[in-house]
């Protein structure tokens, strides 16, 4: 059954609406969302609660459309920006400015979001639809402009390479809980461009 399905933006009231995501990001970003709720939601919107449940199937769905709406314009359009020419450059600006730039103080809001998709497979569906397939799609069109240009090795898979820095991140935010700043973000970045690069060719 069903749990999340895409809200339907052409029968919302502007005004309910944009209470209803202010609210429910607000929550996550104070309580996280195991302990938000849709009556919670409705209460602090100052709604009823039928209106959250006729929009969205879910707090969850509620949330994610929130998070996303805050940022998905703005990611994309970064990403997109990015062209200095260097690959290595490149990518750090592109990881940057996803994970510290525009993710920044709402990574307890993805935290928050990604565990409650393990056992929500349409809030998952919906996460990577939104987010996670758009950014990487430039990231990896990113990569292999790079491999045509001798930068990165052409046997890589885009998609595996991009699982190799976002593994670190996520697991570092999910797991571990240490620090993910701009300085890790480099290091991260830097450890695996080391496995990206072309095989040296020695010398005869």
């Amino acid at each position: 059954m069903s749990t999340t399905r895409a809200p339907d933006p052409a029968r919302r009231n502007p005004q309910a609406t944009a209470a209803i995501l202010k609210a429910a990001l607000d929550m996550a970003r104070e309580i996280g969302l195991a302990r938000v709720s849709i009556e919670g939601i409705a209460a602090r919107a100052g709604v009823g609660k039928r209106t959250v449940y006729r929009w969205w199937p879910s707090k969850g769905a509620v949330v994610l459309d929130a998070w996303a709406q805050q940022l998905e314009e703005q990611l994309h359009r970064r990403l997109e920006t990015v062209q200095t020419g260097d690959f290595e450059a490149d990518l750090k600006l592109m990881v940057k400015d996803a994970w510290i730039d525009t993710i920044g103080d709402t990574r307890s809001v993805l935290a928050s979001i990604v565990a409650e998709s393990q056992h929500d497979p349409d809030l998952a569906s919906e996460f990577r639809k939104r987010l996670i397939d758009p950014a990487s799609a430039l990231v990896a069109e990113r990569i292999r402009r790079a491999q045509a240009d001798g930068q990165v090795a052409a046997d890589i898979d885009p998609y595996r390479a991009i699982e190799l820095i976002y593994a670190q991140l996520y697991y570092r935010l999910l797991v571990v809980r240490g620090p993910n700043d701009e300085a890790y973000v480099e290091d991260v970045v830097e450890l695996a461009i080391r496995g990206l690069r072309p095989p040296r060719q020695d010398a005869t």
